[in-house]
């Protein structure tokens, strides 16, 4: 917990892990790669990324954020364009869509989602029924679920999972557990645990349970080192897209740990109000936040 600033009486831990992660980084650099050719119009499926400051430098630069309905994005003119996967992934169906409508398509889905892919894939054709602990909404599940033809359930509740099982009219054998690579370590441990303490029924008839871990290392760390943070100030500033699952985890992290918590996407959106009589405060970000823009909640709490 390195950057400790003085802003008045008021002291500021920057987290460490600040910045882009890798696959977010490695997704930025390719969308830039590709905004280089002007011969090409370049579109993304979706924002690339969930930070809508990032994604609007890049549409400056000329990258277009494609409809999310596939229907439409014949009218868009994708022959002989260039579109961008993001980082999250999409299903095999829209690949192969954007192919057929003729564009070329430059994967940039982060290499740990693409490792949730391939085991929720194997898990599947060894004949697993397979669970998916995350949001359902959120696209990097969306493209799980189009990769193993929608055959899982997902869930982040214990609730959902009782839901599931009382609902089945057939024996279930065999049982296989992965997570959205950004799901928070305590949601995670909570469902794993539910599976034996809150559906007994199912341990009974489930004769082999199978789980892979495709939780990611960075987030990991970024979830670790906010709780430390949260228990050693009275305030914590979650820097990151309001649209961000890990940002959003981030922030319920640090509530969990006692610590009071706020949420912005950029230094403006601070209330400074907030921050009489706190001594103590520590700034972390998603990742998907440039580090610039906790750079800039830092100055300006310092400016205190």
């Amino acid at each position: 917990m390195d950057c400790v600033e003085e802003g008045g009486d008021m002291e500021i831990t920057m987290a460490r892990y600040a910045g882009f992660c890798p696959g977010v980084r490695r997704a930025i650099r390719m969308a830039e790669e590709v905004l280089r050719d002007p011969g090409k119009p370049a579109f993304s499926v979706g924002p690339i990324i969930h930070n809508p400051q990032v994604v609007e430098e890049l549409e400056r630069k000329g990258l277009r954020v494609l409809p999310e309905d596939p229907a439409e994005w014949e009218e868009a003119g994708l022959a002989g364009s260039r579109v961008i996967i993001r980082s999250h992934g999409i299903p095999p169906l829209l690949t192969r869509r954007l192919m057929d409508l003729g564009a070329e398509p430059v994967d940039a889905t982060c290499p740990t989602v693409k490792k949730a892919q391939k085991a929720a894939m194997r898990l599947v054709g060894e004949g697993y029924h397979l669970f998916i602990v995350g949001n359902r909404e959120h696209p990097e599940v969306e493209a799980i679920l189009g990769h193993v033809n929608r055959d899982a359930v997902v869930i982040k509740e214990i609730r959902e999972l009782k839901e599931w099982w009382e609902g089945q009219t057939r024996m279930v054998r065999k049982v296989g557990l992965i997570a959205q690579t950004t799901v928070d370590l305590l949601t995670f441990r909570s469902l794993v645990e539910g599976l034996i303490t809150e559906v007994p029924e199912m341990i009974r008839e489930v004769s082999e349970m199978k789980l892979i871990n495709t939780l990611c290392r960075n987030t990991l760390a970024r979830q670790a080192e906010a709780l430390q943070l949260a228990l050693a100030h009275d305030l914590v500033v979650v820097v990151g897209g309001r649209n961000s699952s890990n940002t959003e985890f981030l922030r319920k992290i640090c509530e969990t740990a006692g610590a009071r918590a706020v949420k912005v996407e950029t230094a403006e959106e601070l209330d400074l109000s907030e921050f009489k009589e706190v001594s103590r405060v520590a700034v972390v970000g998603g990742a998907s936040t440039p580090r610039k823009r906790l750079e800039e909640v830092r100055c300006l709490l310092a400016g205190l």
